[in-house]
Formats: C-alpha cells, sequence, structure tokens
C-alpha cells in the first residue's frame, strides 16, 4: 500500500474525539452529525438507550452510540466508535 492510499485510509478512522475523552454536548443531534462526517464508507451511526447504565453523577439513564459496518444480514461487522451520552447534563464521552 502506497503512502498515499495507507493516509487516506487512515483518516476515514479519525473521530472527532479520542478514547475517554468527557466533552459537553447541547444535543445528541450535533454529536451524531459529527460521527456521520467522520465514519467510514459503509459504516452507519446507531443510537440506543442504554437500559441497565445509569449516569453516576444524576442517575439518568444513558444513551449508546455505536459507529459500526453492519452485514447483509443487519449483524455488526466491525465497531469503529462508541460513545456513551447523558441528555439530563449533556455530557458525552467516547468509550472506544
Amino acid at each position: 500500500m502506497t503512502r498515499a492510499v495507507r493516509h487516506a485510509a487512515e483518516k476515514s478512522l479519525e473521530a472527532p474525539h479520542v478514547p475517554f475523552e468527557e466533552f459537553s454536548v447541547k444535543e445528541l443531534d450535533y454529536l451524531v452529525r459529527q460521527l456521520e462526517k467522520a465514519k467510514p464508507a459503509g459504516a452507519t451511526v446507531e443510537v440506543s438507550a442504554m437500559e441497565d447504565s445509569h449516569h453516576s453523577p444524576c442517575l439518568q439513564e444513558m444513551q449508546a452510540i455505536v459507529v459500526q459496518s453492519v452485514g447483509p444480514e443487519g449483524q455488526p461487522v466491525e465497531t469503529y466508535f462508541m460513545y456513551q451520552y447523558c441528555p439530563a447534563c449533556k455530557l458525552a464521552v467516547r468509550v472506544l
């Protein structure tokens, strides 16, 4: 793989945050839009409630945002980025 091709492939996997970085997000849609721009070709961004996970300072239910590729039958093939978001505190953290 040539240097230019390798650099293009590496660039496609850049998330807007480093792992375990906590940051404020006014709206979840803003973070989703950032991830839509940063995701690799063919990957999807999915948001779901984390029913058994609560933000320790406020005890509110967290939401998971996952960027992953999906196989032909809808099963996840590769996970690129994973975030947790607290809508009450408006805080997010990249966990993968």
